[in-house]
């Protein structure tokens, strides 16, 4: 009897004993099985603690407005399974990703799969018989361990190196710098958006002589009042300010240059205005006046880059705007270091519990935002989402601003429940 998506995703769950095992031991064999180590599409592997996503989402939007079929993995989904592959930003069927993981089924015999390595393999096929001309491939955990990495890539990229993932990764950023430049390649092109990469991440580059290109010494970008400009080895001047941060769109840049493609400058300019991605400042459109914004912002990282952002919206909108947040959190974060970030942005914050694994419950979360440092807030708890944002309407007027920012599964379930 044939699987269904839902089925198939239950069996992957129950599969493997550990939801995450690093290696690539395992996977590589399968892979190899299915012909999914090289490509005939030029591959771009994208790692880094934070802007994976919307580096991809730059270069999926410039790649595609320039002509070229362009497939990319990520990870995690928010809404659907189906959201974690898309080709030219279409989504493939329930159905075709059922029909991929038969084969994988099929071919891996005894060995034993965790849930992403099946996932990762099942997407592959599907990219392999898609025949693009670009895959981006977004790494789940890391770099160098990460089922991504057995593939062969063309270019690597490490967008930003922050503290996160301490269990797998390490705890100091030399360490997690060391994971993250796995993915680059031997004499191949690597680029790195972080403007100050770990001494561990430039002597790994030097080790395999990859040919490493550097944010700030060969590529950087200039912000201006209503624009900004990039430069390699030419300059593009004219650009948008976007939502999503201009660093990772300057990463994009670099790849692009280090593709040699003839792309014009115009088509670039459009394309990164129009680039947008699920969950990253993500603005929901509702009948009322006030303002409702979704982030996955989960590390002090992203933390910092969002309070720039609010602080930025609320200034535009109105000198009495106040920003309501709406957190959750996964337990394993370092959630006080998150809170200390965005502290002096917010007016009112509600907490939520997550119903999920490693999810942490308000009460948790009330511990880490009084142990943060900066301005304290009116804060409260609540046992979901729903019950959050129901409280906080009644107290919200048409110059604020609603903030839904912290895990995945809090924006997923802010979407579930406001789409219902």
């Amino acid at each position: 009897m044939q699987k269904n998506l839902n089925e198939w995703l239950s069996y992957l769950e129950q599969l493997h004993p550990c939801e995450i095992e690093l290696g690539l031991t395992r996977i590589s064999k399968v892979a190899k099985e299915l012909d999914l180590i090289h490509f005939d599409a030029t591959v771009i592997t994208v790692a880094g603690t934070n802007g994976k996503g919307t580096t991809c989402a730059f270069l999926e939007e410039i790649l595609i407005q320039a002509g070229y079929k362009v497939g990319v993995y990520s990870s995690p989904h928010i809404q659907r399974y189906t959201e974690r592959l898309r080709i030219n930003h279409l989504e493939l069927s329930e159905s075709e990703h059922c029909q991929a993981f038969a084969k994988i089924e099929a071919a891996r015999k005894d060995t034993s799969l965790s849930y992403f390595e099946y996932v990762t393999l099942g997407c592959l096929q599907l990219l392999k018989q898609a025949q693009c001309d670009f895959i981006l491939l977004e790494v789940g955990l890391g770099g160098r361990l990460d089922a991504t990495n057995m593939v062969e890539s063309d270019i690597s990229v490490v967008t930003t190196i922050g503290i996160d993932h301490i269990d797998w990764l390490g705890d100091d950023r030399d360490k997690i710098g060391f994971e993250k430049a796995g993915v680059f390649r031997a004499h191949k092109p690597a680029i790195c958006g972080e403007l100050n990469p770990p001494q561990s991440l430039k002597d790994y580059a030097e080790k395999i002589s990859a040919d490493i290109i550097y944010a700030n010494q060969d590529f950087c970008f200039e912000v201006e009042e209503n624009s900004w400009s990039w430069t390699g080895k030419k300059t593009i001047t004219g650009l948008s300010h976007t939502l999503m941060p201009m660093q990772n769109a300057s990463t994009a840049l670099a790849v692009i240059e280090a593709l040699n493609l003839n792309i014009a400058d115009s088509l670039i300019r459009d394309s990164l205005q129009q680039a947008k991605l699920a969950g990253r400042l993500q603005k929901i459109e509702t009948d009322d006046q006030f303002d409702i914004y979704l982030d996955v912002a989960h590390n002090p990282q992203s933390a910092q880059y969002l309070a720039e952002q609010i602080k930025q919206l609320s200034a535009d909108k109105d000198s009495n705007c106040r920003v309501f947040a709406i957190v959750g959190m996964l337990e394993d974060k370092d959630i006080t270091g998150t809170f200390a970030q965005i502290n002096n942005q917010l007016d009112d914050c509600s907490l939520i519990s997550l119903d999920c694994y490693r999810g942490a419950s308000s009460e948790t979360l009330l511990k880490h935002y009084q142990a943060s440092k900066n301005r304290q807030c009116n804060v409260n708890c609540f046992g979901n989402v729903e019950s959050a944002y129901k409280s906080v309407i009644n107290k919200v007027s048409s110059s604020d601003i609603i903030v839904v920012f912290g895990s995945f599964y809090t924006v997923s379930d802010f979407l579930t429940f406001s789409q219902g």
